[in-house]
């Protein structure tokens, strides 16, 4: 007598009884008969199957890769905010000792800055020195000055001392278009003419409505 092979979800019919009906052994497509035992089951996809799972992995893949991004844009802005605190916080300590705040790159009362990525940063940071140990910079830190679109850095300047109120500007960018400390949101004016300078406070132009203004806050 032969022996019925059971496994899960159906009984194989043995080889002698398909012989017998006439009934081929492989009738799905994707068995495949070369070096296998006649009761032995051997399962696969069809090309439409895999393209279905590699277009759904696929999607998965990249909304997981946009989250990720979101969520890493998010911790360098949040970086950045607190950063700008801590600079903040030497610059005050530095106008309590001295009576007014360190100079920009062409002195004081005049529109000129120090940013991230030169040398103008490292001025600062001998200034502040006594204040902060390390001067902060942004996480990114590309080549050009935080006023346009994806132009991350921080910026120090425009200080007032003898001409204009002893007040200074200390920028950066922020990537999250969200971010409620942006100054889409905030509408920032000039400190000293009280003009406002960003793209959303002036309809005819002004800054990236992604600058966040330390000095403001």
């Amino acid at each position: 007598m032969q022996q019925r092979i059971r496994t899960s979800g159906f009984t194989p019919t043995p080889v002698g009884d398909q012989h017998k009906k006439g009934v081929p052994l492989y009738k799905h497509p994707c068995h495949v008969p070369a070096g296998i035992s006649g009761t032995e089951q051997v399962w696969g996809f069809t090309l439409i199957e895999l393209l279905v799972v590699i277009s759904i992995i696929g999607l998965l893949s990249s909304i997981v890769l946009t989250s990720v991004n979101s969520a890493r844009a998010k911790a360098r802005d949040a970086r950045r905010i607190a950063d700008l605190g801590q600079i903040r916080l030497a610059l005050e300590l530095y106008f309590d000792t001295n009576g007014y705040y360190p100079q920009s790159n062409c002195g004081w009362d005049c529109n000129g800055y120090r940013t991230s990525y030169d040398s103008g940063w490292d001025a600062l940071a001998a200034d502040l020195a006594p204040y902060i140990p390390s001067l902060p910079k942004d996480p990114i830190n590309n080549g050009c000055p935080p006023w346009g679109a994806g132009c991350l850095s921080y910026s120090y300047g425009n200080v007032g001392r003898n001409t204009y109120p002893p007040q200074y500007d200390l920028t950066a960018h922020l990537e999250d278009a969200s971010n409620p400390n942006r100054c889409g949101v905030k509408g920032w004016h000039f400190y000293f003419d009280n003009r406002g300078w960003c793209a959303a406070s002036v309809p005819a132009g002004g800054y990236d409505p992604q600058i966040y203004e330390a000095s403001s806050n």
